[in-house]
């Protein structure tokens, strides 16, 4: 099968397209051979050796996928056929965060395409405890956009308690988590503010359904200007100076919630004024089965529609990850690694 591959960490110049075996499946495990496999700011993190991987090279990149099984093993819940979204948290379903439906967090978890193989190749061998089937007859393409970005935003939104009617600001709002949660927020009817560093984006997110746009440079500013007396949500997936100053616009007994460590720089927070304003930082990390079980069922039934910025092929890989790390993408770039589209 032809794969993508990191011989090791550091550079761009370890990825390669090569030629290895088909896996077979291992104990509890079926093949899957990959329709689509997005790409997320987390592949960039992990070729940069700022995630920790598995140790073992090469490795086959590629955290959100969709495909249809190719070999069940020895598996009686799925058939040869099926079309399955691929959970992309690895977890023990032993400890006491998996016994709790806490599997992002299980405490000997990792992820696909970081301390496994994943699903930027033709095929890869997955548990079956992390498959979860969609419609065969709708694309699947729409799925994977899903799989880890939505259920990343949809599991921020429920920890925060985000009430309907409320304004809320959202940090990284035009990559794959931001575009997922305006269109969320606009189902619980709120006031979405959406902060960008690319003017040129702000006419996007407000077609997507933004109520007021600001660019980052002027953040703090602008928005203390508008709301003098601060926002009570915000929602952010940038991390750095931007979380900083975030913190800023609160509201007393506001509250944040974030997701990521984009930006290089620590967050930091005056302690004392976050305490005498009596305010809520919430961090959130991916999502639950059960929340990639209920974004289906919303992509299913037309209630969410993920923003597709592109699709490459497989070849094309190391081109499409270039143009996420240079910032050139709206909502999500998928891959697809088997046939056309």
């Amino acid at each position: 099968m032809k794969a993508f591959i990191l011989h090791n960490i550091g550079s761009f110049d370890n990825l390669k397209i090569k030629t290895l075996a088909i896996p077979k499946p291992g104990k509890n495990e079926v093949t899957v051979k990959v329709d689509f496999c997005g790409l997320n700011h987390l592949d960039l993190l992990i070729i940069a050796g700022k995630r920790p991987v598995s140790g073992k090279f090469p490795l086959i990149l590629g955290s959100e996928f969709t495909g249809k099984i190719a070999d069940p093993g020895k598996s009686q819940k799925f058939a040869i056929g099926d079309t399955v979204a691929v959970y992309p948290w690895t977890f023990c379903g032993k400890c006491p965060q998996c016994r709790s439906d806490r599997e992002s967090i299980c405490d000997r978890g990792g992820t696909y395409g970081r301390t496994k193989n994943g699903g930027l190749a033709e095929f890869a061998a997955v548990d079956e405890k992390n498959l979860v089937r969609i419609p065969q007859k709708l694309d699947s393409g729409k799925f994977c956009a899903s799989v880890l970005s939505a259920i990343t935003a949809k599991h921020m939104l429920d920890r925060i308690g985000i009430k309907n009617g409320s304004t809320v600001l959202v940090n990284g709002a035009t990559g794959g988590v931001g575009t997922a949660a305006i269109q969320l927020l606009k189902r619980k009817k709120c006031q979405v503010i959406c902060s960008t560093s690319k003017p040129e984006k702000e006419i996007k997110l407000k077609h997507l359904g933004a109520d007021l746009t600001v660019n980052t440079k002027h953040m703090v500013n602008s928005l203390k200007e508008k709301f003098p007396e601060g926002i009570e949500y915000i929602v952010d997936a940038i991390g750095g100076k931007i979380w900083s100053e975030s913190v800023q616009l609160l509201t007393k007994n506001g509250n944040m919630v974030f997701c990521a460590t984009t930006l290089e720089e620590n967050g930091q927070i005056n302690i004392g004024q976050a305490f005498t304003r009596q305010i809520n930082l919430m961090g959130s990390y991916g999502g639950y089965l059960s929340d990639l079980r209920e974004i289906i069922k919303f992509v299913r039934t037309g209630a969410f529609n993920p923003i597709i910025d592109s699709v490459y092929p497989l070849d094309n890989t190391k081109e499409a990850l270039l143009k996420l790390l240079n910032q050139k993408v709206f909502g999500k770039i998928l891959i697809k690694v088997n046939g056309s589209y």
